[in-house]
C-alpha cells in the first residue's frame, strides 16, 4: 500500500470513497468525486462530478479546492447546484456527451448497477483525456457492456463495493480483464482497519453513514487480476473531514 502512483507523468491518489486526485507534473490538479480531502489540497484546475449521492457530491468539500480559475463538471444541472454554492460557470456531461474544459476531454460513460441506488440515467462515469492518457473513472457502476467496449485505457478507476451488495469486486475484475488497462486503482470501499463510519460533532454535517460502503479486503484482487498484465494499486486514503 502506498500514498500514491505515477503513471507517464501523472500522480494518482485516492482520497477515500471514490475520491481521487489526478496531478500532473506541471501542477495542474483534477478532483474526481471528492468528499474527503487532506491537509493543504492543493486547489483544482478541474472538478468532475458523477452522481448526486452524499458519498460523491457536497458542497462542503468542493469550497475548499475551487478557486477562481477551478472548472467543474457534473452530471445533471440539479446535481450542479446540489454540489456547488456558486454554479456560475459550471457545466453538465451527458452520458455520450464529449466536453473540453481546462485543457482536458471528457466523455461521460453509462454507470448503473442491476439492482440498489445506482439506476440508469442517474450518473455517469468519466473516460479522461488528459497529457495522453486514457482515463476511465467508472463511478457507482456495476460491470456494463458500455465499460466492456472501452479500449486502449492506461488507468481504470473502479469501485469494488458498496452498502448493498450490488457493486461486486469478482465482477469488477472481470471488467478490468476484459478491458485491459495498463494500471488499475479500485476504490468505493472502506478499509478492513478502519472503524464502521459514524457521524460526529463538525464532521459531515450533510453526510448520511448509511451512503458509507462496506468493508473489503482490496489485496484479493491482486490475484483474481494476477497474469492479465493490468497493474493494481492499492492506495493508502489520504482524505479525511473538511477542517473548520
Amino acid at each position: 500500500m502506498r500514498d500514491s502512483i505515477a503513471l507517464n507523468g501523472i500522480k494518482y491518489e485516492w482520497l477515500g470513497q471514490s475520491g481521487v486526485r489526478l496531478t500532473s507534473e506541471d501542477g495542474f490538479v483534477i478532483y474526481i468525486d471528492p468528499v474527503m480531502l487532506d491537509e493543504g489540497a492543493p486547489l483544482a484546475a478541474l472538478i468532475l462530478i458523477s452522481h448526486h449521492h452524499v458519498d460523491h457530491c457536497l458542497p462542503e468539500f468542493i469550497t475548499p479546492i475551487r478557486g477562481e480559475k477551478t472548472k467543474l463538471a457534473a452530471f445533471h444541472e440539479s446535481y450542479v447546484k446540489y454540489c456547488v454554492a456558486d454554479i456560475k460557470g459550471v457545466r453538465t456531461i451527458k452520458v455520450g456527451e464529449t466536453i473540453t474544459l481546462a485543457r482536458v476531454k471528457v466523455t461521460g460513460i453509462e454507470a448503473y448497477t442491476s439492482r440498489g441506488f445506482h439506476m440508469r440515467g442517474e450518473g455517469c462515469g468519466f473516460l479522461i483525456e488528459f497529457k495522453g492518457q486514457r482515463i476511465y473513472f467508472a463511478g457507482d457502476t456495476g460491470r456494463t457492456k458500455e465499460m466492456d467496449e472501452l479500449k486502449g485505457i492506461d488507468c481504470a478507476i473502479l469501485p469494488i463495493a458498496d452498502n448493498t451488495y450490488s457493486i461486486k469486486m469478482e465482477e469488477m475484475a472481470e471488467a478490468v480483464r476484459s478491458m485491459g488497462p495498463r494500471l488499475f486503482i479500485p476504490v468505493h470501499y472502506t478499509p478492513l482497519g478502519e472503524p464502521a463510519p459514524e457521524v460526529t460533532s463538525g464532521m459531515f454535517f450533510s453526510k448520511d453513514p448509511r451512503f458509507f460502503t462496506i468493508k473489503e479486503d482490496p489485496e484479493r484482487l491482486i490475484q483474481l487480476l494476477d497474469g492479465t498484465g493490468t497493474e493494481v494499486s492499492i492506495l493508502k486514503k489520504l482524505g479525511g473531514p473538511v477542517r473548520k
